[in-house]
């Protein structure tokens, strides 16, 4: 497979709703251990608005994920729907044609990345969701510069995202309420980092159905 559409797009954000939906205890469970709890409560409200989205979407897929972007950060107030709204903002910035090469594609989410950096201020071992999407996002780009297919650049990225969020065990919180535990934070995973690696592993479930 060489070009990502928005049927390909949409198909993907609906996995990652259905597969997201079916974590929310264990979100809220791991985010239990060093923060409010509620993390998974929050997906929650994502994967309505994702939802939302895929029944009512019309116009070009561009505008579409821009507005389901805005609609995540207008349901929920804290952090993680700006971040992941910003995330899916950044991703439909790169929607510049009707169907994208892997190289364009990995653009999109690098953009998405870049947006979620940007307004949260967090960098690579802060212990966020960004170490889960910074490794899956360096991996796209490593595979594209080998000429990878898309279907093995979301593959890679989401062992990748799935690696990153593991690694959180042993990351001191910079961010948030857990940044205020300090190493009582240290041998548990970060449930924003877990729930980025769902997203790319149900993005990579749903290629794969497709191919």
């Amino acid at each position: 497979m060489t070009a990502l559409n928005s049927e390909l797009l949409f198909n993907m954000f609906e996995h990652a709703a259905t597969n997201i939906l079916g974590n929310v205890e264990l979100l809220n469970e791991l985010d239990g251990k060093t923060g409010d709890g509620d993390h998974g409560t929050t997906m929650l409200r994502i994967c309505h608005c994702i939802e939302h989205f895929l029944e009512k979407r019309e116009g070009n897929w561009r505008e579409e994920i821009d507005n389901l972007g805005w609609d995540v950060m207008s349901k929920d107030g804290g952090s993680a729907g700006m971040l992941v709204g910003n995330l899916f903002m950044g991703i439909g910035e790169g929607l510049t044609r009707e169907q994208l090469s892997a190289e364009e594609t990995a653009q999109a989410f690098q953009n998405g990345v870049e947006r979620v950096m940007h307004f949260s201020g967090a960098h690579a071992g802060d212990k966020t969701m960004l170490d889960a999407l910074i490794p899956a996002i360096q991996t796209m780009q490593e595979d594209v510069s080998k000429g990878a297919e898309l279907e093995d650049m979301f593959e890679h990225a989401a062992k990748a995202a799935r690696q990153g969020a593991e690694a959180t065990k042993q990351m001191m919180p910079m961010r948030g309420r857990a940044k205020h535990m300090g190493e009582r934070a240290l041998g548990h995973i970060d449930p924003g980092a877990v729930s980025m690696a769902i997203l790319f592993e149900s993005f990579d479930e749903a290629i794969h159905l497709v191919h």
